[in-house]
This record gives structure tokens, sequence and C-alpha cells, in this order.
């Protein structure tokens, strides 16, 4: 009766560590593939805010580009009138060339400084929209780490109660 009591406790016993043995396996594997949902989750969202930067950065490069091509034109317009200065004939053409070249330098400047003020506010923008996809991407990492460690925590329970 003895050896029947010990080969059954033996059994219970193997079969015991069998099962947690198998238990612990499936937590792992739970908290494995948790991990790596989470991770593929981080993957997107960095990517999503790398594409937005990316356009962010895209519109600011095309906003400067802008502002510049605005600003040379300007300059160029308030050149052509300085030239006729020099080829005015007389002191009183001469004058009044000098007064035109004077207001258009001024028009000029006054574009050049509007072109750049713009261009900084669409630059400002791009930056600011970079940084909103940024922290958007920070919480999705985040949350899926969060899940992802949920989802072990939840392994380690369901196995310890097998």
């Amino acid at each position: 009766m003895k050896k029947i009591i010990a080969a059954l406790a033996s059994a219970l016993l193997v079969s015991t560590a069998f099962a947690q043995t198998a238990a612990q396996e499936s937590a792992t594997t739970e908290t494995g593939r948790a991990q790596l949902k989470a991770n593929d989750k981080k993957v997107d969202a960095q990517k999503t805010a790398n594409e937005k930067k990316t356009d962010a950065s895209e519109d600011a490069t095309k906003a400067q580009a802008a502002a510049n091509e605005d600003k040379a034109s300007a300059q160029a317009d308030a050149n052509k009138d300085a030239a006729k200065v020099a080829r005015a004939d007389t002191p009183k053409q001469a004058s009044a060339a000098r007064a035109v070249a004077m207001k258009s330098q001024h028009k000029a400047n006054k574009k050049k400084s509007e072109a750049q003020a713009k261009a900084n506010v669409k630059k400002q923008d791009a930056n600011k929209d970079a940084s909103v996809a940024q922290a958007k991407a920070d919480k999705e990492k985040v949350e899926a780490q969060g899940d992802a460690n949920k989802a072990a925590a939840d392994s380690k329970v369901d196995a310890a109660k097998k």
C-alpha cells in the first residue's frame, strides 16, 4: 500500500511540476507576444511621427524658399529703380530718380520683412506640428508598453493559478 501511495504521490508531483512548467512557458509565450505587439506599435508610432516631421520640415523649407524668392524679387525691383539714378542726365532727374529709388528700396525692405515673417510663422507651425507628432508617438509607445506589461502580468497570474 505504501508503494502505491508513494507511486501516486510521485506521479502527482511529476504532473504538478509539468503543469507548472507548461504554465510558465505559456506565460512566457504570451508575454513575448504582447511585447512583440507593443514593439510593432511603437515602431509604427515612431514611423508616423517621422513622416509628419519630414512633412513639416519640407513645408518649412518651401516657406523659406518662397520667402527668399519674394525677397529677391523685391530687391531686384529696387535695384532697377536705383539704376535709373546713374542714367539720369540732369541733377533734377537724378534727384527724382533717387527719391523713387529710396521709396522702392523702402518698399522692397518691407516686402522682404513680410516675406521672412510669413516664412518664420510657417516654420514655427511646422515645428509645432513635428512636436505634436512626436508627443503623440511617445504617448502611443507608452500605451503600447503598458498594454504589454499588463498582458505579461495577466499571464503570470494565469500561470500562478494553474
